[in-house]
């Protein structure tokens, strides 16, 4: 899976899908797919003392058929808050995990890597996620023997992991990334402004206008990857606080 010179202060990052070997995580899911209701995305997930799981998930389906199968299993579900506020229906559970499922999870839970949320279910019945991690390779190669295990596992991609921002630019155009840079050294982005489209596109070659087109696509495609898709996803705090 790895390959290249071991560097132990190097972050890797590894994506991959997991499908547990008997088709699903928890035999609660069998439940919910029979009536039509099927978990589209892990938000977040922890485990709390008492040996429950607490996740919450976006699911496709009704909220009164989630709920009916949520009150058929008392046993197994301690407490639940579902909310629709247009798409898609958001459930918070507090359950009791099968067997499986807690190995499954402690395996991704284990200290030295860290998982990115939200996790994507990307097939159903089997139900597979795709997951993607960063760590050492050590501690990655690990937790994919561990996987797979318990899962089948197929690995996406491995390369060194890089900060957010930095991947940001690496996935703008070249065209984009040099429109982008002649703005930022010309002063574009100072306050107060100290270039404007007209200057920035004499240092190009090329026209006001199409300056004016890269950087409105580039500030769309940077603030979209910043801010979440419904800001009650992210802790918003006041300057004041």
């Amino acid at each position: 899976m790895f390959s290249g010179p071991t560097d132990w202060d190097t972050m890797w990052e590894v994506a991959f899908t997991m499908t547990p070997e008997r088709g699903y995580f928890d035999r609660g899911e069998r439940a919910l797919w029979e009536a039509g209701v099927y978990l589209e995305t892990v938000r977040s997930l922890e485990f709390l003392a008492d040996g429950t799981v607490l996740v919450v998930y976006e699911i496709d389906g009704t909220a009164a058929a989630l709920e009916e199968c949520l009150a058929a299993a008392p046993e197994k579900v301690v407490d639940a808050t579902v909310t629709q506020r247009g798409e898609p229906l958001v459930a918070q559970l507090r359950f009791h995990p099968d067997e499986t499922f807690e190995q499954l999870l402690s395996v991704h839970q284990s200290f030295g890597v860290s998982v990115d949320f939200p996790i994507h279910y990307v097939e159903h019945e089997p139900a597979t996620v795709e997951l993607v991690e960063t760590g050492s390779q050590e501690a990655l190669r690990n937790r994919i023997a561990e996987t797979r295990e318990l899962a089948d596992v197929h690995v996406k991609h491995v390369h060194q992991h890089e900060p957010t921002t930095r991947r940001q630019f690496r996935e703008l155009t070249d065209r984009q990334r040099e429109v982008l840079v002649a703005a930022v050294e010309c002063g574009y982005y100072r306050n107060p402004r100290e270039a404007t489209h007209e200057e920035i596109a004499a240092e190009l070659g090329c026209s006001a206008s199409v300056v004016g087109q890269h950087l409105r696509r580039i500030e769309q495609q940077l603030v979209s990857a910043t801010v979440p898709e419904r800001l009650d996803d992210a802790t918003i705090e006041s300057p004041d606080a």
